[in-house]
This record gives structure tokens, C-alpha cells and sequence, in this order.
């Protein structure tokens, strides 16, 4: 018998990836200036409460420490092809678009361990400083997960974000938004009947109350809207199946390919509001495309080569069991 259970696939994923995705691409497209798109940057918060539950989700009941190194190995295997990838078309990007560009082969080399921001930096991708806050909670979840599925645990969580109203780093770090990756942990421990509903509205209250405070009320609100999302009885659907599919591949690349293209198309087409809509739409579309060709060419090989890593010893009972287990997210 298995050990490892496959868990089935949870609609609700694929509209806050889809959402938030769209929202951040097209708040770099030129949707700063927009009335509603301006707050695209929202997405990312949407991400980080989706990262709280799906990352808990997708890790199996018999975890432990000693699995955290094969935990840590999926990630890095399922995120840092196409993230490096993504590095080294944004230096190709650069080169393109802006005169006398000269690579720092040492900031790239900071990217790569994720630690560019916390030695003052500069980020080669606006959206890379989530990516580093996304390491480090797969390391806190790889270090304390065992500890999360604890009766106390949500009162150790609420501790924790308490905790972090009086630690202020100086660069964004997972400490700084914590309070949202727990309200997703929150609503874990209630899908996977560790906490009633009322104890998980009591601390999932809580922890809101904290992140208005720590984190901030438009990101609070953007978190809870992706939470209210994961609990509506939503209904496969094409379109959001796609974009949820190339959801990463579009994080990753719709600055370097989409921003980029509106920006030189604005050197070379009149001032007008006509043409700026033109710029806009092709920057959309171009990037779409591209994120469906980044996704089927760098990002689909990465997730099926990391699921080949099994938290357990295939059985020699079953041939079945042979099989790599299925995560119930693209995460």
C-alpha cells in the first residue's frame, strides 16, 4: 500500500493563480497608471496566502525532518530551471534595450542564491524579490511543518505573527509579510480538519488583525479575497485553466519580454492614447504567447522531473506505486 496518497486537484488554485498572475502582468505593462489595474501589485500578496495553504497542502501526512532535504530538492528542482532561465533573459533583455549595458556578474550570482536584496542589490526582475520570500518560507515549512500539524500549532502561528510587529528588517524578508503565508496555513489546518471552523475563524481573525497592522489593509484585503476564492464552489473552466497553467512562466517573464516590448514600441509610435492602447495590447498578447512557449519548453519539464522525487521508497507490491505521486498543484 501506498503511503503517500495523491490528493485530488483544487479548482480554486487555478482562478487565484490566473487572477493574480494577470493582475501583476498587467500592472508592469502599463497598468500603473490605470484606474483598477493600478492595483495589480496586489496579486503578489494573493500569491504569498496561496503559497500558506498549497505548500502545506501538497506535503504528506508522514513528513518529517528527515524529508525536508527531499522537500527542499522538489522546489529547487521545480522552480530554479525556469528561474534561471528567466535570469538570463532578463541580461539578454537588458543588453537589447538599454545602451552600454554591462552585466554585474556578481548581482546575478546574489540571484541565484536568492540574497541580492538583503546586500542592497538591485533586483534584475521587479517580481524576483518574491521569489526569495518564497525560498524562505520553504525552508521555515521544511524545518517546521511537522511542528504546523500540532494541536497548539495555530497558537504557535499567532505568536509568531505577533512576533514579527516588533522585528523590522531593513529589507523585505519572509518576517515582513508572514502574517499572510499564515492565514493560509490557517485555512490548511481547517481544510485538513485539524481545527474547527470556529477555531480557525478565531485565529484566522487574529492573524488578520495583525496583518492590517504589520503588513498593510490593501495587501490584508487582497489576501482575504484570495481566501474567500478558495472557498467558493467553483467549476473547472478553460481559459482559467491556461493562464493558471502558464501562471509562473508569466510571473517570470512578463517584465523582461512584455514591459520591455511596450516601452520600445513607445520610442516608436506616436503619443497618442490610440497607440498607447496598441502598445498595451501587444505587450499583452506577445507576453501571453511567450509564457506558453517558456512554460511548455522550460517550466513542464521542471515540474515533471521534480515529481520524480517521492517522499517514500517506491513499494515493490504494487506497480502502480512505481509511479512519481501527484502534487494537487502546479506549485
Amino acid at each position: 500500500m501506498r503511503s503517500q496518497v495523491t490528493k485530488h486537484h483544487i479548482q480554486q488554485i487555478d482562478y487565484i493563480r490566473a487572477f493574480a498572475s494577470l493582475a501583476v502582468a498587467l500592472f508592469h505593462m502599463g497598468g500603473k497608471t490605470l484606474p483598477i489595474l493600478n492595483y495589480g501589485w496586489l496579486g503578489v500578496d494573493m500569491f504569498f496566502l496561496l503559497s500558506g495553504f498549497t505548500i502545506c497542502w501538497s506535503i504528506p501526512s508522514n513528513y518529517n525532518l528527515k524529508k525536508a532535504g527531499k522537500f527542499i530538492t522538489k522546489r529547487i528542482l521545480r522552480i530554479e530551471p525556469p528561474y534561471i532561465i528567466s535570469i538570463v533573459l532578463a541580461i539578454v533583455s537588458h543588453y537589447i534595450f538599454t545602451k552600454n549595458y554591462i552585466p554585474d556578474w556578481t548581482n546575478v550570482l546574489f540571484h541565484l542564491a536568492y540574497i541580492n536584496t538583503f546586500l542592497n542589490y538591485p533586483t534584475l526582475n521587479p517580481v524576483y524579490w518574491t521569489l526569495a520570500i518564497e525560498f524562505q518560507f520553504y525552508i521555515f515549512i521544511a524545518l517546521f511543518f511537522p511542528i504546523l500539524i500540532k494541536k497548539w500549532s495555530p497558537a504557535l502561528l499567532v505568536i509568531l505573527c505577533v512576533a514579527t510587529i516588533w522585528i523590522t528588517p531593513s529589507v523585505t524578508t519572509l518576517i515582513t509579510v508572514f502574517p499572510l503565508f499564515a492565514i493560509g496555513i490557517i485555512y490548511f489546518l481547517y481544510k485538513k480538519q485539524h481545527l474547527q471552523l470556529k477555531e480557525a475563524l478565531i485565529y484566522g481573525a487574529v492573524i488578520t488583525g495583525v496583518s492590517f497592522f504589520k503588513v498593510g489593509l490593501a495587501q490584508t484585503v487582497a489576501a482575504i479575497v484570495a481566501l474567500i476564492i478558495l472557498t467558493l464552489p467553483l467549476k473547472s473552466n478553460r481559459i482559467v485553466s491556461f493562464f493558471s497553467k502558464i501562471s509562473f512562466s508569466l510571473y517570470l517573464t512578463h517584465d523582461i519580454i512584455g514591459s520591455s516590448l511596450v516601452v520600445y514600441l513607445g520610442t516608436k509610435l506616436p503619443k497618442t492614447v490610440f497607440f498607447k492602447g496598441i502598445e498595451f495590447l501587444t505587450g499583452i498578447v506577445v507576453s501571453i504567447v511567450f509564457a506558453y512557449l517558456f512554460y511548455k519548453l522550460i517550466e513542464e519539464p521542471s515540474l515533471r522531473f521534480s515529481k520524480r522525487i517521492s517522499y517514500s521508497p517506491p513499494s515493490n507490491s504494487s506497480v502502480s506505486a512505481m509511479a512519481p505521486a501527484s502534487l494537487p498543484v502546479q506549485n
